[in-house]
């Protein structure tokens, strides 16, 4: 049962994140070990449960991790006198739970005049490779991707799969390794995985921007 002390604790790690400078390997120590508490805590809300069958999984992963990165980005804004770090990090989800929603169903499905939801193949994008043009190629990029400044790209997962984390995946993806050889390796649909993979990238643009600024 979830109690007072596991609260101080979390404050604990946020304040402590908040403690070192932005960018700094302290900073970053601190914010994945918060973002790894947060997820085992077995506290976070799961906004409209029930609804989105055959989806929701996939929308609350993509929610969550749009959570994370917002805290990784934004830990200064936290502030331990309004409330603790679990409610701050519910409020953020449920409200960054409709755009999630968007994401997902945008990507992966198509609505007939019928409102049924039925999943579009994502066979093609398993034909595709990183090209000699793709940013994803820059030295630079693919430096970021492997030092994890932040720590954030391993603790951004396919939910209860964190071997299936946006770093694997992506240094996975340059090195030429199809959709279909990842699904073999992880067990998961590759439709999830390109999904997720696609969504990261997205999500990831600002921080990529600021960390070469």
């Amino acid at each position: 049962m979830w109690n007072k002390q596991q609260d101080e604790k979390l404050r604990q790690l946020a304040t402590e994140a908040q403690h070192y400078p932005a960018k700094t390997r302290m900073r970053q120590i601190a914010l994945t070990k918060l973002v790894k508490a947060i997820r085992e805590s077995g506290q976070l809300c799961h906004p409209h449960r029930g609804k989105f069958i055959g989806f929701y999984e996939e929308i609350y992963d993509e929610a969550c991790n749009r959570v994370f990165l917002y805290i990784c980005q934004n830990i200064d804004k936290y502030d331990p006198n309004k409330g603790e770090v679990l409610q701050w990090v519910n409020f953020m989800l449920r409200k960054r739970f409709p755009d999630a929603v968007n994401s997902i169903l945008g990507t992966l499905a198509v609505f007939p005049e019928d409102s049924s939801i039925k999943r579009v193949s994502l066979d093609e994008l398993d034909q595709l490779k990183y090209h000699q043009n793709s940013p994803l190629l820059s030295s630079e990029i693919i430096a970021w991707i492997e030092s994890d400044p932040d720590g954030i790209f391993k603790e951004t997962y396919v939910t209860n799969h964190p071997e299936a984390n946006f770093k694997f995946l992506a240094l996975k993806r340059i090195e030429g390794y199809t959709w279909k050889e990842l699904e073999s390796i992880l067990g998961i649909p590759l439709q999830t995985l390109s999904g997720f993979h696609d969504r990261c990238l997205r999500n990831f643009s600002t921080q990529l921007k600021d960390y070469f600024d």
